[in-house]
């Protein structure tokens, strides 16, 4: 049988990794696109060293020839993006487009991208958003991915070309492989530095709060987005709010850690709470399994193994 040929673009990052691990290697033909070496290297896994802003993302496209185009590339940082909204947008929104246009011009059939579901719908503390619901993003990440999101909306809609498209806007993912030593990721700083016995500190008063969701859930909805060919807008998220402090506290009971958290002012860009509807991704049969206590239990034993 002939396998399907997918391309994850951000292949060796966080959820990349954890998607290649757990694609069926007997039924995909699975190249992975990255600037970063991978985390870990698979059997039958074709790894590429390129960036998706190369003016030969289009000539590699084409030789790789793939039905599936699963798109993670990002700068994912709303720290960064304060900073160096530049880079943020030519990664983010040129990167992106370069990418989709040249997919778009193949034989493509179906590209899925993350966008997300923290930084693009803005602030506005007791709703809960829905995908419907209007965008207000308050940094450049935010913005960026939302106008990637424009893009394929306006492509989506004229049909200029034959390509399923769908958006994913996951909340906060956690879980194995993410960069504990990063900006983003509170969930594996956290836990690291408690493994080292470390101070942790948390930027604003403790009481901020975010939907946490496990990777593998996040993992398991695209499969479901590959086999469904489901197209449109979707909230991938576990439908629950949880404060920071709780995230800490949780995190120092598993790990047996005592220090107290170091608060430090908030940083630019970040807002105070972000809630996400699911009913949307539920409504397709698919429902997270992960509670946030076994999540946080998997991924404190991922970084102590290694």
């Amino acid at each position: 049988m002939k396998k399907e040929k997918i391309l994850i673009t951000g292949g060796s990052g966080f959820v990349g990794t954890n998607f290649v691990d757990k694609l069926p290697k007997d039924i995909y033909e699975i190249f992975s696109l990255d600037i970063q070496e991978p985390k870990i290297s698979f059997n039958n896994v074709n790894y590429l060293n390129a960036d998706i802003r190369s003016s030969r993302l289009g000539e590699l496209i084409k030789k790789i020839d793939p039905e599936i185009i699963l798109h993670l590339a990002a700068q994912s940082s709303v720290a960064i993006s304060s900073k160096d909204p530049v880079l943020d947008n030519d990664v983010n929104l040129n990167g992106s487009l370069n990418l989709y246009l040249n997919s778009a011009n193949s034989n493509v059939e179906q590209f899925i991208s993350f966008s997300t579901g923290g930084a693009i719908y803005g602030e506005e503390l007791g709703k809960k958003f829905k995908e419907s619901d209007t965008t207000k993003p308050l940094s450049p990440y935010g913005i960026s991915k939302l106008n990637f999101e424009n893009y394929l909306n306006y492509f989506s809609a004229i049909k200029k070309f034959y390509c399923k498209t769908t958006i994913l806007r996951p909340s906060n993912i956690y879980g194995p492989w993410q960069n504990p030593y990063g900006e983003a990721g509170v969930v594996s700083i956290f836990a690291e530095k408690m493994l080292k016995n470390e101070n942790v500190s948390i930027f604003g008063n403790g009481d901020e709060y975010r939907d946490y969701i496990y990777v593998d859930d996040v993992v398991d909805f695209v499969f479901k987005i590959i086999n469904s060919k489901e197209i449109g807008t979707f909230n991938v998220s576990s439908g629950k709010i949880t404060k920071t402090i709780e995230i800490f506290d949780y995190i120092s009971t598993i790990i047996g850690y005592k220090k107290p958290p170091i608060f430090l002012e908030k940083r630019e860009g970040d807002i105070f709470g972000i809630e996400i509807d699911n009913s949307k991704s539920r409504s397709i049969g698919w429902s997270p399994n992960y509670n946030l206590k076994g999540g946080l239990e998997s991924t404190v034993n991922f970084l102590k193994g290694q």
